[in-house]
């Protein structure tokens, strides 16, 4: 990969400094997948870890700025939390959890991670009030 690859620019440390506004939406979308590999892969006592965390938190807060300016919905984000299995939900929900735990009281982030554990927790009360026997 060359130095003008957006795939490099977007996640090497020299570029860590460029706040994510600055960066376009391929270059985004890129980078939060980069930061959820790595998250994927660090263990849960990695020091690194809240700092990842944070910074995905910032990269999602801004790609849903960027939706609700455009007033579109990104289809390759979707909201609807109800194609994914229990496990996913509970693991979706303690990450969101952990994140909104991490981030500052007057971080923008703070607004999507709460809508995010609402569709969640939206999701996981209409499944448990769906079950047979109840």
């Amino acid at each position: 990969m060359s130095d003008h690859d957006p795939r490099v620019s977007a996640a090497t440390p020299d570029d860590h400094h460029r706040p994510a506004g600055q960066l376009t939406v391929r270059q985004l979308d890129l980078y939060a997948s980069q930061l959820e590999r790595c998250l994927k892969a660090l263990g849960t006592d990695a020091p690194i870890r809240a700092d990842v965390q944070r910074e995905l938190a910032a990269v999602r807060a801004e790609q849903d700025a960027r939706a609700e300016a455009g007033g579109h919905h990104d289809p390759g984000r979707p909201h609807d939390v109800s194609g994914l299995t229990a496990g996913q939900l509970d693991r979706a929900r303690r990450e969101l959890a952990a994140n909104l735990a991490l981030a500052r009281p007057d971080s923008p982030a703070r607004g999507p991670i709460l809508a995010r554990l609402s569709a969640i927790d939206t999701e996981l009360a209409g499944r448990a009030g769906a079950r047979p026997g109840d």
